[in-house]
C-alpha cells in the first residue's frame, strides 16, 4: 500500500519546486555578484561593504560578514528550537516548509552561505598573510572559503532530510543524520568566523569592536553547542542520559578556554552573559509568544567563574596549562554544578546514581576539550599576529608540533568518550502489570498510571522511570514515583485521547532504554494500529527506539541506516579536518609575518 506523502513527513512537488527555485535565485545572485566584482565592475554590495569598512576600519571583504553570520546564525538557532518543539507538540512535519519553524532554519542557513561568498567576492588588499589562490590574482581569506563549505555542508542536509524521510520513516530524533549535517555545519560556521576576526587583527590591529565580535562569537558558540543537548532540555532525549553532562562540559570548556586563552579577565562572563540573554530569549520567545513547551538549558554559570579563577591564578601565557586545569574543574566542580542544577529546573533531574560514571567522563572530556580550545586559541593568536605582540620573537617547530599533539589528542578524547557513550541497548525481560485510575471520561479520557514490575528491582536505581505523552498538542511529563516495593505510579494523569502518545520508559543502567505502550492512536498512513492498556494488563517492555521512533519503517536493510551514520561521519570528519587545515594554514602565514617583521626590528636595532 502507498504511503501518501503529505502525511509522513516527506515533500511534496511544490516544496521541492520551492526550495529549489529559492537556492537557485540565491546562487544565481551571487553568481552575478562574483563576475560583476572580479571584472571590476560596481556593484551596490561592494559599495555598502566600503561604506562599512570605512566605518568598521576593516578591509572591505571583511565588513559584511560579521552582521550578516550573527543573524543567519540567530534565525537558525531559533528557528531549530521552534521546529523541535512543534514535532514534540504535533509530531511530524510534511516536507521543507512542512511548519514555519522551517523557514528561518533554511534562510538562516542561506545567510551563512552569502556570509562566506561576499569576502569571496569583495576579496582584495589587503589580505592576510596566508590565502588560497583561486585564480591567478584571485586569492581569498582562509576564514571565507570555511565558511562556505560548512554553510554548504548544512544546505546539503535541507534536501537530504527529505530524501532519509522517505526511504527510512520519520526517525523524529535531532540525532539523526541529516539533522546533525545541518546543525553540525552551522556550528563549525562558527570557527571559521573566530578565524575571520583574527585575520582582521593581523590587519588593522585589535581594538573594543574585534573583542566584542570576539565575545559574542564564543556566546553564540555556546548557545549553538546546546542545540546538540535539546532533546534533553526539553524532556524527551533518546540517548543515554550521560550525554547530557558530557556535551555540557564539552561546550563549556571549549568555548571559555578559547576566550579566555587570549583574551583579559571577565570576557568569560561577558561571553556568559550573552549566552544567557539569548539563549534565555529564544526559549521565552517559543514557550510565550508562540505557544510551545519551555526549553531548558544549563547555566555555565560556575563553569565560568572556574575558567576565570584558573586564568587569575595561573594566567594565560601557557594556553594548553590553562585548558587542561579549567578543563578539569569544569569536568568536576562544573558539573557537580549542573547536577544541583537539573534539580532545580531540568525536565530531568540526573539521578546521584550517574554521578560516579558522569564525573569520570566529565574529567576526560572537560580536560580534552580545554586542549582543543587551547590549540584554537594558539592558532588563532598567531594569524592574528599576537605571539610577536607579547614579545615571542621565534616558536620552534618542536614546540609548534607538542601544541598540535596535544590538541589532537584531545580531540581524540573527547570523541572517542562521546563515541562510547551514545550507543543503546534493551534489556530483555522487563515487564509490569497495570492499573489504570481514571481522572477524566468521555471524548477526553486521562488516568493515572500504577504499575508493579517484573522483576520487582528492575526499576531500582534508574536514570530515569517516567510517564511520557508527547505528539497530541503538547508534552506531559509524569516521574513515576514508588508507592511500594516493585510498584510505581505516575506523578500526574497521562492522556488517553486523541493523537497522544502515552508511554512509560525506563533507563536502567548506563545504556538501556527500555519502554511500554500506555496508549497510541491509529496512524492508517504508516499502517499502525491503535494501542490502548487495560486495567491488568500486562505490558512487555521493548526497546524504546520501537516506542519513541513510531513512525521508522521496520524493513529497511541495517546496513542502509549504518550507511547513513557512516557518511555523517564522514562530512564530520571532513569538516574537522577543514577547520584544523585552514586555521592552521592562516596561523602558518602569522608566524611567517611575525618572523619577517622581527627580523626587521633586529636590522634596525643593529643599524
Amino acid at each position: 500500500m502507498a504511503i501518501p506523502l503529505a502525511t509522513t513527513g516527506t515533500a511534496s512537488f511544490d516544496q521541492i519546486a520551492i526550495v529549489t527555485g529559492v537556492v537557485g535565485l540565491v546562487y544565481l545572485a551571487l553568481a552575478v555578484l562574483l563576475w560583476r566584482e572580479r571584472t571590476g565592475r560596481v556593484t551596490l554590495v561592494g559599495r555598502f561593504a566600503d561604506t562599512i569598512g570605512r566605518l568598521d576600519g576593516v578591509p572591505r571583504w571583511a565588513a559584511l560578514t560579521p552582521y550578516l553570520h550573527a543573524v543567519s546564525l540567530l534565525a537558525c538557532a531559533f528557528g531549530v528550537w521552534w521546529d523541535i518543539a512543534i514535532h514534540i507538540d504535533r509530531g511530524r512535519d510534511t516536507g521543507p516548509f512542512g511548519t514555519a519553524a522551517h523557514y528561518p532554519i533554511f534562510f538562516g542557513i542561506l545567510g551563512v552561505i552569502i556570509s562566506g561568498v561576499l569576502p569571496i567576492a569583495l576579496a582584495g588588499r589587503p589580505l592576510p598573510a596566508r590565502t588560497i589562490k583561486l585564480t591567478k590574482g584571485w586569492r581569498i581569506p582562509c576564514s571565507a572559503a570555511l565558511v562556505t563549505v560548512c554553510g554548504t555542508f548544512a544546505l546539503v542536509g535541507f534536501p537530504l532530510d527529505d530524501v532519509w524521510h522517505r526511504l527510512f520513516g520519520e526517525d523524529v530524533t535531532l540525532w539523526g543524520p541529516t539533522h546533525l549535517l545541518m546543525i553540525g555545519g552551522v556550528v563549525f560556521s562558527i570557527f571559521a568566523r573566530l578565524l575571520a576576526i583574527a585575520e582582521v587583527e593581523h590587519l588593522v590591529g585589535p581594538n573594543k569592536r574585534r573583542l566584542f565580535q570576539e565575545i559574542v562569537s564564543v556566546g553564540a558558540l555556546l548557545i549553538a553547542w546546546d542545540l546538540f543537548s535539546t532533546e534533553f532540555n526539553y524532556g524527551v532525549p533518546q540517548f543515554p542520559l550521560v550525554l547530557q553532562p558530557i556535551l555540557i562540559v564539552f561546550g563549556a570548556a571549549l568555548g571559555f578556554t578559547i576566550l579566555r586563552a587570549r583574551r583579559g579577565p571577565g570576557t568569560t562572563f561577558a561571553a556568559l552573559a550573552v549566552y544567557l540573554i539569548i539563549r534565555g530569549g529564544i526559549a521565552w520567545a517559543v514557550a510565550e509568544p508562540l505557544g510551545q513547551i519551555v526549553g531548558h538549558f544549563p547555566l555555565l554559570i560556575v563553569e565560568a567563574i572556574l575558567v576565570e579563577l584558573v586564568a587569575l591564578a595561573l594566567g594565560n601565557k601557557n594556553r594548553f596549562r590553562l585548558g587542561a586545569v579549567a578543563g578539569a574543574l569544569i569536568g568536576t566542580v562544573g558539573l557537580v554544578a549542573e547536577y544541583a542544577w537539573s534539580h532545580v529546573w531540568m525536565p530531568i533531574a540526573w539521578p546521584s546514581s550517574m554521578l560516579p560514571s558522569a564525573l569520570a567522563y566529565g574529567v576526560i572530556v572537560g580536560v580534552g576539550a580545554g586542549l582543543v580550545g587551547a590549540w584554537l586559541a594558539t592558532r588563532y593568536a598567531e594569524v592574528a599576529g599576537e605571539e610577536r605582540a607579547v614579545g615571542i620573537k621565534h616558536i620552534r617547530p618542536v614546540a609548534i608540533r607538542r601544541t598540535h599533539q596535544l590538541g589532537a589528542a584531545g580531540l581524540v578524547a573527547v570523541v572517542a568518550t562521546v563515541f562510547f557513550c551514545v550507543p543503546r541497548s534493551a534489556d530483555p525481560g522487563v515487564s509490569g502489570v497495570v492499573s489504570l485510575e481514571r481522572v477524566a471520561t468521555g471524548a477526553e479520557p486521562t488516568a493515572y498510571v500504577t504499575i508493579t514490575m517484573s522483576p520487582g528491582d528492575a526499576a531500582d536505581g534508574a536514570r530515569w522511570f517516567e510517564a511520557l505523552a508527547w505528539q497530541g498538542g503538547g508534552l506531559v511529563y509524569q516521574p513515576m514515583e514508588k508507592v511500594a516495593d516493585g510498584t510505581y505510579r505516575s506523578a500526574g494523569a497521562l492522556p488517553m485521547y486523541g493523537k497522544w502518545k502515552s508511554m512509560i520508559r525506563l533507563h536502567q543502567g548506563q545504556r538501556d532504554m527500555v519502554a511500554a505502550w500506555v496508549y497510541a492512536p491509529e496512524d492508517a498512513a504508516i499502517e499502525k494500529p491503535a494501542v490502548q492498556v487495560s486495567n491488568g494488563q500486562t505490558v512487555e517492555f521493548v526497546n524504546e527506539q520501537q516506542i519513541l521512533r513510531r513512525e521508522e519503517k521496520s524493513d529497511v536493510p541495517r546496513w542502509m541506516w549504518n550507511a547513513g551514520y557512516a557518511l555523517l561521519a564522514v562530512v564530520g570528519l571532513l569538516e574537522i579536518i577543514g577547520i584544523a587545515w585552514l586555521v592552521g594554514r592562516g596561523a602558518r602565514g602569522g608566524r611567517a609575518r611575525a618572523a619577517h617583521l622581527a627580523a626587521g626590528e633586529r636590522e634596525r636595532e643593529i643599524a
